[in-house]
């Protein structure tokens, strides 16, 4: 279909937000960009994707109805991109363009603003230092960041706090909750005993995710604790061969990538973070919370960040054995499935990270920089049930177009 059909069909003159990402793999922040988009469409928006054509996000958005553009990005200079972003603005006239990574940054970054997008918004996912800070100074009107800390982190480098945003990664609490069935499911496949404790960590196998202090954790401890790993990555045949060197085989499992990771939480008994560095806000820490689970996490800002209103877990530093040790075998004299902890550590994930609180917040950001509402919204798109259930969501919108140049607004953060 013709880029101005599609447009026709979906809304012609109504909001457009065009998400970019030059990422070819899978991971949190994919799941992330993917969510954003099934959430801005709900709400009555219409929304697209711009990445590379053989890229996981591409594949999984076209799956799911989303229209999407295959754009390289090979590098933050690539001419060919810039000209494909150029007319494909110029064609679909969005009203806001997100980007994400740094390639994608660049380019989509610049080629908005030469179009005059409206509303050029940047997110940041990860805590790592920034090489550069042009492209964050001149591009976007706004950052996201996944977290508070990164944010600091960004103000640390320069960037003005006025424009930054945390925006936390929210989860879908129906889709992470204890099941028993899965428990007995999963235990069962890898020949666990209720005796046994499972100690697990669910990520992309990456090098800052930690996991050598994860396998040398588990030689540290007794035979009755399980240790499994679930996802797949760059890292995970070095991971493998260290843990068959370590004498691991009958106590370490490797899932691979699994679709259906709720299933896996049932399954464990203490989740175990180790990242050391990178997180905005963990989503899998964020799951495990959800399905109630004891914690034990390496000290970082935005993992503490998001712990700070959670009781129950435990932090310990990075390569600390002795500490990790002593803090699952604490956990692991009052175990078993307690009802109250899973309700309370539900409660606390439902405060501030429940994925309708990430859509809503977007929404508002949107709302008051005057991007998307030029009409009143129609009956039954979504807008009027957030607006019923939370009076004064949009307290300044009279169903009046904005100012034809209006500027970007910081007085709400």
């Amino acid at each position: 279909m013709e880029d101005r059909e599609w447009r026709k069909e979906n809304g012609g003159s109504s909001p457009l937000i065009i998400h970019t990402e030059c990422s070819k793999g899978w991971g949190g922040q994919e799941i992330r960009i993917l969510e954003e988009l099934r959430g801005m469409r709900q709400y009555g928006l219409s929304t697209a994707l711009a990445a590379p054509k053989e890229s996981q996000i591409f594949q999984r958005a076209e799956t799911e109805g989303f229209a999407v553009w295959p754009v390289k990005f090979a590098s933050n200079a690539d001419i060919s991109s810039f000209v494909s972003l150029l007319r494909l603005i110029g064609r679909l006239h969005p009203t806001v363009v997100n980007t994400h990574s740094s390639k994608d940054s660049w380019i989509a970054g610049c080629a908005a603003r030469v179009m005059k997008v409206p509303l050029v918004i940047r997110t940041r996912h990860v805590s790592t230092p920034i090489g550069s800070t042009f492209s964050y100074r001149h591009f976007p009107h706004l950052i996201l960041t996944t977290s508070a800390a990164i944010r600091e982190n960004l103000m640390q480098q320069g960037l003005d706090g006025r424009k930054i945003i945390p925006v936390p990664t929210g989860i879908d609490l129906k889709r992470f909750r204890f099941s028993a069935e899965n428990r007995h499911r999963i235990r069962k496949h890898f020949s666990l005993s209720e005796k046994d404790v499972l100690v697990g960590n669910i990520c992309v196998l990456r090098s800052w995710k930690g996991l050598d202090f994860f396998i040398e954790t588990a030689t540290n401890m007794a035979d009755h604790f399980k240790f499994i790993l679930v996802g797949d990555g760059p890292q995970k045949e070095r991971l493998q061969d260290k843990a068959r060197q370590a004498g691991l085989e009958d106590r370490l499992f490797f899932t691979g990538h699994q679709e259906n990771v709720e299933r896996f939480f049932s399954a464990l008994d203490i989740f175990f973070f180790t990242s050391y560095a990178s997180e905005g806000v963990p989503q899998s820490l964020l799951q495990a919370l959800s399905v109630g689970l004891p914690l034990v996490v390496c000290r970082t800002p935005s993992v503490l960040e998001t712990l700070r209103s959670v009781e129950g877990f435990t932090s310990v530093e990075y390569g600390d054995l002795g500490a990790a040790r002593q803090a699952m075998e604490q956990i692991s004299e009052t175990l078993r499935t307690n009802e109250n902890r899973i309700i309370y550590a539900r409660r606390s994930v439902l405060s501030r990270y429940e994925l309708e609180n990430m859509h809503r917040l977007i929404l508002d950001i949107y709302q008051q920089n005057r991007v998307i509402f030029r009409q009143a919204p129609p009956q039954g798109s979504g807008w009027h049930r957030v607006m019923k259930r939370r009076p004064g969501f949009f307290p300044e919108w009279d169903g009046s177009p904005p100012a034809k140049k209006s500027r970007v607004s910081f007085n709400r953060f």
